[in-house]
């Protein structure tokens, strides 16, 4: 559920008395959407005292009667991207290797009230323009570079787990709302998909991944270069996560979404494929379980998106070409 125009308000006053602690200034020059997809920060840009741009991120506190993912903590997030951008500091201060805006500081409470961080200028015009798959999958290799042994066990990191018994996890907290969704058929079906899902995928290496890999949240400068922003939900787990919830996100015409779909696949051949198709349906029904949950919650049986969401489930369940046309 999105923020009360109230509380809005209260967290943009809280954002500003930051800037004005730091002695920079709001920039109004500069417009960006206001609010991470899940509505826990804020972004404000601003401008430093000698003209350089930053944008102030501004982690939302907890609110009453608003919805969050199954199983989440709130602070996990600002806890967890305030984690992330330390371990870019101590590995890649510069950015070379993992395209990202760069530190300027952090908040020194825990979890992190705000991050400040460079401003990156997008390129103009619309962002179908200026991001194009080569984009893409160059920000998917750069965060398959990140090994995730290097992360795991790291104090004050709550990572996120996107393996398929994370999902499991997860969706089993989903019971009461999207029972009287699906009905015990499709329940059953979906645990029995994770059941297959985790006999392909147990013997590939957890990965680093994103979390919320979507076209949001990767920036196009003017010279073509992408970067990734927003790290709240930084994990481990299943290599094709990032990818699937790209794919399934994406509002672009079918054409474009099976051109995707392609050149993922196009490295992966005979069991990798058959492995990938079972870690992306895996992704997808979790995606779906979500959405119905959410919908649930907030409207009750009068949500309008269930049938495109049961329709989505079905189709992950299904597999085959429905799914994963040539």
């Amino acid at each position: 559920m999105g923020q009360s125009a109230a509380t809005i308000a209260e967290t943009l006053a809280a954002a500003r008395a930051v800037l004005s602690e730091l002695g920079i200034e709001e920039n109004p020059a500069v417009r960006m959407r206001p609010s991470s997809g899940h509505n826990s920060s804020l972004l404000l840009p601003c401008i430093g005292p000698t003209g350089v741009e930053f944008v102030l991120k501004y982690f939302v506190p907890p609110g009453d009667g608003r919805f969050y993912p199954a199983g989440v903590k709130l602070e996990d997030y600002a806890r967890r991207e305030g984690a992330f951008y330390r371990y870019l500091d101590g590995t890649d201060p510069e950015r070379h290797e993992v395209p990202a805006p760069r530190t300027i500081l952090i908040d020194s409470a825990d979890p992190p009230r705000w991050l400040l961080l460079e401003w990156i200028r997008g390129a103009p015009g619309p962002a179908e323009e200026s991001l194009g798959l080569d984009q893409i999958f160059s920000a998917l290799q750069s965060l398959r570079a990140i090994r995730a042994d290097q992360l795991l066990g790291r104090r004050d990191f709550p990572l996120s787990h996107w393996d398929v018994v994370s999902y499991v996890d997860r969706v089993r907290l989903m019971y009461d709302q999207v029972l009287t969704v699906i009905g015990q058929k499709r329940w059953r079906r979906a645990l029995d998909l994770f059941d297959e899902s985790i006999r392909w995928t147990e013997s590939r290496p957890p990965v680093f991944v994103h979390g919320d890999f979507t076209e949001q949240n990767i920036l196009v400068d003017a010279d073509g270069n992408p970067f990734l922003v927003d790290f709240e939900r930084v994990g481990v787990g299943n290599e094709d996560h990032d990818f699937a919830w790209l794919w399934i996100h994406s509002t672009r015409g079918l054409d474009w979404k099976r051109s995707l779909l392609a050149r993922w696949f196009a490295s992966r051949w005979g069991s990798d494929r058959i492995k990938s198709e079972w870690g992306i349906r895996a992704a997808l029904v979790y995606l779906a379980m979500r959405r119905l949950r959410f919908g649930r919650l907030k409207l009750g049986a009068e949500d309008g998106n269930a049938p495109r969401n049961v329709a989505l489930l079905d189709a992950a369940l299904d597999g085959g070409a429905a799914l994963f046309p040539d």
